[in-house]
């Protein structure tokens, strides 16, 4: 064979040996970078959450903190429970107060390997809530509800902070005489 034609053979034969070895290596380091929950992998956490009550054309904005506790049974699914409290009531049109008391849940999460710091995860699962309405005169009643409840989350993972996880979370937990839904932000702490 003559020689010109072996280089003419052979570049484009280099050319795409070298590409599928960078491709291979950027393959292992990207399978390297993915991150699981292993089984027994518990954590802590708590967030600030903003509630949307609507009912009607109206609609109710209380702030609550929320602790989290959960455990991996699974690789990348755990149980989770949640327990939160109110922290600011909003004000009503006729000036009374409505306020998200308490809500306990408990939940299901399927969370994704983290890719390049980030993570995915839903949950879902059975709540109770308190909510309180409180009148001008500071007459109170309050009112309990259950519901299955869903939501979706984003996780970021910080090579510095190994074992603190940063989050943002939207969260459905009733959906029947009136609607539910917050956004929280919050950290939790992984064992």
């Amino acid at each position: 064979m003559d020689n010109s034609l072996k280089k003419h053979l052979t570049a484009p034969l280099s050319t795409l040996f070298f590409t599928a070895s960078l491709l291979g290596l950027s393959s292992y380091s990207l399978a390297s970078e993915l991150s699981f929950a292993h089984p027994k992998t518990a954590y802590i956490g708590v967030d600030a959450t903003y509630n949307t009550i609507k009912s009607g054309g109206l609609e109710y904005n209380p702030l609550s903190a929320k602790l989290r506790v959960g455990m991996c049974f699974l690789t990348n699914v755990s149980l989770e429970a949640t327990f939160s409290s109110g922290i600011e009531s909003d004000t009503m049109s006729d000036g009374a107060e409505i306020d998200l008391d308490s809500k306990m849940g408990l939940f299901m999460r399927f969370q994704s390997p983290i890719q390049q710091g980030i993570r995915v995860y839903l949950f879902g699962g059975y709540n109770t809530l308190t909510i309180s309405q409180t009148s001008l005169t500071g007459e109170s009643v309050e009112e309990d509800y259950d519901s299955v409840a869903w939501g979706i989350g984003l996780e970021e993972h910080f090579k510095v902070l190994k074992k603190v996880i940063f989050f943002a979370e939207y969260g459905r937990p009733y959906d029947d005489e009136f609607r539910l839904s917050y956004y929280s932000l919050g950290a939790r702490y992984q064992f």
